[in-house]
């Protein structure tokens, strides 16, 4: 220091202040910082200073970051912290609701390592064309006693010929909706013995039955073969059908005595039993109109609950019941006709 130097306390005052019209001639001097005071950049903005604001990363010059416009991230020239040691303070700008930053470069090559990513459900592909039946089955059962043989037909396509007295074709497929089912008889002038019309339901079978009707001639009746579903393991289903002529009815029972099914008039189907997978022999009798007799619930090879064996009866009936099998005996003929009575037993 010179001789005649001295230190003089910096004032607060500006040099060559003119106090008269309060103008300034010289910049500010600071105590604390080399005689510059930080000044005031605009609202929102950035002070401008010349070269890296913080080339060093030792000090700050005091400046106070600005603020950054609202969601948004300050603009700094060059890289914001390449140097690793400091961020300036800098908090990560908050992403629209439900969205990402939106920083320079890729930030989410793959949402897999990316912990912002949104998810999506994903849903089980519905078929655009689901399977829907629009076909049911339909057979045929000649129960009439008449000596000639028919053919049976359905909107004018054949469905069994040749038909004689207890012959039962196989179930062939018949579209959803009503058709007209027609009898010609096969041989002579093959005139025309029935037609009538039958509402037909898709995924259902039926058998169409031919028998000889109440005021004579012939009728028709559609007896629906679907049934009897979840049944206990070692069980199939039983049922009768009469369709042997006008004004009669039958008790079907067992060699015990047991009664399987009671009273089943003309045109009557019971409805299915549940049945012990076995061998059965089952008997025809006239009603026996007592109010004490009563069916079995469910037929059981082997019990015995009866008292009175069969010695006499009007037709015998050998059936097999088959596991998850849904099983009809049909009763047809008669006493006066070269068709006599008899039980006809078909898987459904």
């Amino acid at each position: 220091m010179a001789e005649n130097d001295s230190y003089q306390t910096p004032s607060a005052t500006p040099d060559n202040y003119n106090s008269n019209d309060n103008t300034e001639t010289a910049g500010w001097h600071s105590p604390t910082q080399g005689g510059l005071t930080t000044p005031i950049a605009p609202e929102g903005g950035i002070p401008a200073y010349p070269g890296n604001m913080n080339g060093s990363g030792n000090n700050n010059d005091g400046i106070s970051l600005p603020i950054a416009p609202e969601g948004g991230i300050p603009a700094y020239p060059g890289d914001m912290n390449n140097s690793g040691n400091g961020d300036y303070g800098i908090s990560l700008p908050i992403a629209p609701e439900g969205g990402i930053p939106a920083y320079p470069g890729n930030t989410c090559d793959s949402c897999i390592t990316c912990p912002n990513c949104p998810t999506f459900p994903i849903f089980p592909s519905i078929p655009s064309n689901p399977v829907i039946p629009r076909y049911g089955q339909v057979r045929f059962i000649n129960a009439s006693t008449n000596n000639f043989p028919v053919n049976f037909s359905i909107d004018g396509t054949a469905y069994a010929s040749n038909s004689q007295f207890s012959n039962v074709s196989h179930y062939q497929e018949i579209s959803d909706g009503f058709h007209t089912v027609s009898v010609k008889r096969t041989t002579g002038m093959q005139a025309l013995l029935l037609q009538q019309t039958f509402p037909f339901i898709a995924g259902q079978k039926v058998t169409m039955v031919l028998m000889d009707a109440r005021e004579g001639g012939l009728e028709m009746i559609q007896i629906t073969d679907t049934g009897c579903n979840n049944l206990p393991t070692g069980y199939g289903c039983y049922r009768v059908a009469n369709v042997s002529y006008s004004g009669s009815s039958f008790d079907v029972r067992m060699y015990n005595g047991d009664t399987v099914f009671r009273n089943v008039s003309f045109s009557q189907v019971t409805s299915y039993k549940r049945a012990l997978a076995g061998n059965y022999t089952f008997y025809l009798t006239n009603t026996n109109f007592y109010g004490a007799i009563r069916e079995l619930p469910v037929i059981i090879i082997g019990a015995i609950t009866g008292t009175s064996p069969i010695s006499r009866p009007l037709a015998t009936g050998n059936v097999t019941i088959q596991a998850g099998q849904n099983t009809t005996t049909y009763i047809m003929g008669n006493t006066w006709s070269a068709y006599s009575l008899r039980m006809v037993t078909v898987y459904d």
